[in-house]
């Protein structure tokens, strides 16, 4: 695959995704939140170029990933291209200077790599592809001590009679009504807001944009922890707002915003495993 045609392809796709949703249709965007959710750390654009020439892939990686893992990609088999940038280093007017800022380095293009999906590889056996396959217990007290490692408060109120979360710009407020599942979705949901949508957000995008962004990160996200999110509903055509770069950045805030999030967890979940290891 050329970067022409995996641009034309990716093009292809969000046109069709914005007709779905023009008539009022939201399956093709379920698809794409779920591919987000199984590719959390590839750009949204990545994750439709994966979905698109794989439809069946869950855990991609390059070549040479997978031989580190102990696998091999077997032979014959098609990689799978997404656009990875390529960047420079301005180079320092002092000789001294030997690190570089990152400040320093700018974009000037993208090229095309290759992933591999595990069922094109052989080789050692995995340990569990997602560390959070998903038990609630440990995942929730996790997610509210993110919450307060990032300076929001986080309350548990009684709240007005169908509201089940508020997120207050520096304090969420949960209802005390939600335990388990609920309670850690409609959190997602609550630091969503707080993560994506500062004072200006708030002004540029309607309340409905806004709602449905939240509500998709928060689905981006329980789909990733395994957790069952199927009673949750959103209208996601709302994300659709008459142009095609309103719904791209909707796209690029949602999967910045679950990704930062699930990869979080990971990083709190791999040390909490190593803390009750050592105990």
């Amino acid at each position: 695959m050329t970067k022409d045609e995996a641009k034309q392809l990716a093009d292809q796709a969000l046109q069709e995704l914005q007709n779905d949703l023009k008539t009022g249709r939201s399956e093709t965007l379920l698809r794409y939140l779920d591919a987000m959710s199984r590719f959390h750390s590839y750009s949204w654009n990545n994750s439709l170029l994966i979905l698109l020439q794989m439809p069946t892939a869950s855990h991609v990686a390059g070549y040479r990933k997978w031989l580190e893992l102990g696998r091999h990609v077997r032979q014959g088999e098609k990689g799978i291209g997404i656009m990875a940038p390529m960047v420079y280093r301005r180079k320092s007017d002092s000789d001294e200077q030997t690190t570089v800022d990152k400040d320093q380095r700018r974009l000037f293009g993208f090229r095309i790599v290759h992933v591999f999906d595990v069922s094109q590889t052989e080789g050692a056996d995995l340990p569990e592809l997602s560390s959070l396959q998903a038990d609630v217990g440990h995942l929730l007290p996790s997610l509210e001590e993110l919450v307060r490692n990032c300076g929001i408060r986080l309350l548990t109120e009684t709240l007005a009679p169908g509201v089940k979360g508020v997120s207050r710009k520096g304090e969420i407020a949960i209802s005390d009504s939600l335990s388990g599942a609920e309670r850690l979705a409609v959190l997602a949901h609550e630091v969503a807001h707080e993560w994506m949508h500062d004072e200006t957000q708030r002004a540029d995008l309607n309340r409905t944009v806004r709602e449905t962004e939240a509500e998709a990160v928060a689905y981006v996200v329980c789909r990733s922890l395994g957790i069952d999110c199927s009673s949750r509903s959103a209208d996601y055509i709302q994300l659709y707002n008459g142009t095609e770069d309103t719904l791209t950045a909707s796209l690029e805030r949602i999967q910045k915003t679950a990704a930062r999030m699930i990869e979080s967890l990971s990083a709190s979940s791999a040390t909490s495993s190593e803390e009750s290891l050592v105990a």
